[in-house]
């Protein structure tokens, strides 16, 4: 299958473009490389168009003869979202349906959108798919307004929505600022875990699980995704657990754990995505913490105190 996927040299993209390669599968990258190249595979299936998300005259020629999207391309750090809220609206939110009609008219017959569970905003229970939703951040409020948008053109193509919980482990293209990522660095390499409060409550998924189900999402029948929604998780955890468990993992780790600033609680139901296609997370949290910690003790990211493309945040 041609597969366009657009931020694909994000930190979820320079995992997953390999593994569709290794599938089978001939993919186009479209990517502005605002934080580097996703240090992509050199292979003759995996093509690159370094261009804005905002460029339609880019994004309409990369749709040519692509029969699926998977559509990663967003300003995913609510910081940079708050330190240029116009940018975030234009990446994030106003180029998503013109960019949506572009791939209809080229006739793409599968569009895959990366949501966030940031579309339910803070839950005190275990929030499924067809609850309402209640976004309390820039970010998640982008990503709830494009899932509308979606919407719009489930009578001419396979769509489908994935809300993936905050994702851990390894990457190509690394990030540090994501929590429990930040935990298994802090703990490495500041030999502390710093914990604001602790019983908010976070959804985690490993970088492994959440590939596996963009490749899901390809290789079933459209008929069973159209115009469906998954939540994409392995374990809701208090943030207190979460770094208790990176401790244990890594070992010797002290957790300091001061005052609550952050209020929201993410906590969200993955059974439908078992009962649906079958996907069970088969990738523990506690290995992406090991993935990570090897990396970290082998000398990866040296530059990881003082360089803010691991934070995805711009200098």
């Amino acid at each position: 299958m041609n597969v366009l996927i657009p931020g694909g040299a994000s930190y979820v993209g320079a995992w997953l473009v390999p593994h569709l390669l290794g599938d089978g599968h001939v993919v186009t990258v479209y990517d502005s490389m605002l934080f580097g190249n996703g240090c992509l595979p050199d292979n003759d299936n995996c093509h690159v168009v370094k261009a804005d998300i905002r460029d339609s005259e880019a994004w309409a020629k990369a749709c040519k003869g692509q029969e699926a999207v998977i559509y990663l391309a967003s300003i995913s750090r609510e910081l940079m979202c708050q330190q240029n809220e116009g940018l975030a609206y234009e990446v994030n939110v106003e180029s998503f349906r013109p960019n949506v009609e572009a791939a209809r008219k080229a006739g793409v017959k599968r569009f895959i959108y990366g949501s966030s569970v940031a579309v339910y905003g803070s839950s005190d229970h275990d929030a499924k798919e067809d609850e309402p939703l209640a976004p309390s951040t820039i970010y998640g409020r982008g990503k709830a307004a494009c899932e509308v948008v979606l919407k719009d053109f489930e009578a001419d193509m396979c769509c489908a929505v994935t809300r993936s919980a905050s994702v851990c482990g390894y990457s190509p293209r690394q990030r540090l600022d994501l929590t429990i990522n930040r935990m298994v660095h802090d703990a490495v390499r500041r030999k502390e875990i710093k914990v604001e409060g602790g019983m908010q409550k976070r959804s985690h998924v490993s970088i492994k699980d959440l590939a596996r189900f963009y490749r899901r999402l390809l290789d079933v029948k459209a008929s069973r995704i159209a115009g469906q929604t998954f939540n994409v998780v392995d374990q809701n955890q208090a943030v207190k657990e979460s770094a208790l468990m990176v401790s244990r993992v890594v070992g010797g780790t002290a957790i300091d754990v001061g005052p609550r600033v952050d209020d929201r609680s993410y906590s969200v139901d993955g059974t439908k995505a078992k009962l649906v296609l079958g996907f069970y997370p088969s990738n523990p949290l506690e290995q992406a913490v090991r993935d990570l910690m090897v990396r970290l003790d082998a000398g990866y990211w040296k530059d990881s105190m003082t360089n803010p493309v691991y934070q995805n945040v711009l200098a």
